[in-house]
C-alpha cells in the first residue's frame, strides 16, 4: 500500500483509492484551509496568510511590523471567506511573525503551517474518517492518494517529506501535512 499526494487535476491510477481534501470535496471539505477552523482565526488560511508581513506593513525603525498590520491581520483573522492572496497574486511577504517571532519561509511552515493545522484537523470528523480509511486501504493493501492544489508527486521526484517540508521552491500544501499525520512522519519533518 503507498499513499500519496497529488495535484488535483492530475492523472489518476484506476486503482487506487483518491480523496479530494479542497473545499468542494463533500464529505472530506473539513480537511481544507478554506474552510477548517484555527482560533484565533475563523479560518486555516487565514491564520496562515495573514501572519506574513509585507513591506507596506513594516517599520523602518525595528523591520517589524507597523500598527497597520496587527490591523489588518486581525480583520483577516475575523473573517469567514478564506483569501488566499490577500496581498494579491505574486506578493511576496518579508517574513511571517508569530509569538513575536520574524520567521522565514520554512520556518513558518514548521511553526506556523504544520503544526497548527495538525493541531485543528486532527479535532474534525472528516481527518478521523479519514483515519479509517487508511487503515482500511494498508488492511486491503490499496493505494490512497489524497488531492490538493498545492501539491505534486514527491516521490517521483524522489523527495521524502523531509525534503518536501524544507524545500523554498516548491509549495507545500495540506495534503502534503495529512501524509505526514498519517505516516507518523510530522513531528520528524518539524525537527529537521
Amino acid at each position: 500500500m503507498m499513499i500519496r499526494v497529488l495535484f488535483k487535476f492530475a492523472k489518476l491510477p484506476s486503482d487506487a483509492v483518491v480523496i479530494d481534501t479542497t473545499s468542494n470535496s463533500g464529505d472530506y471539505k473539513d480537511l481544507s484551509p478554506f474552510v477548517l477552523s484555527a482560533p484565533p482565526a475563523k479560518r486555516f488560511e487565514n491564520l496562515w496568510q495573514f501572519s506574513k508581513v509585507y513591506k507596506k506593513h513594516i517599520m523602518s525603525i525595528d523591520g517589524y511590523p507597523d500598527a497597520s498590520w496587527y490591523k489588518w491581520r486581525d480583520w483577516g483573522y475575523s473573517q469567514d471567506k478564506a483569501y488566499r492572496y490577500p496581498m494579491g497574486k505574486g506578493a511576496i511577504p518579508e517574513y511571517s511573525l508569530w509569538d513575536d517571532k520574524r520567521l522565514s519561509y520554512i520556518e513558518a511552515r514548521k511553526k506556523i503551517y504544520a503544526p497548527i493545522y495538525a493541531e485543528n484537523v486532527f479535532q474534525t470528523s472528516a481527518y478521523e474518517k479519514l483515519c479509517q480509511l487508511y487503515t482500511e486501504c494498508s488492511d486491503q493493501a490499496t493505494d490512497l492518494i489524497l488531492l490538493d492544489y498545492d501539491a505534486y508527486d514527491h516521490l517521483m521526484l524522489g523527495m521524502t517529506l523531509i525534503d518536501v517540508i524544507n524545500n523554498p521552491n516548491k509549495k507545500m500544501g495540506h495534503a502534503f501535512v495529512l501524509l505526514m499525520m498519517l505516516t507518523d512522519m510530522l513531528e520528524v519533518c518539524l525537527k529537521r
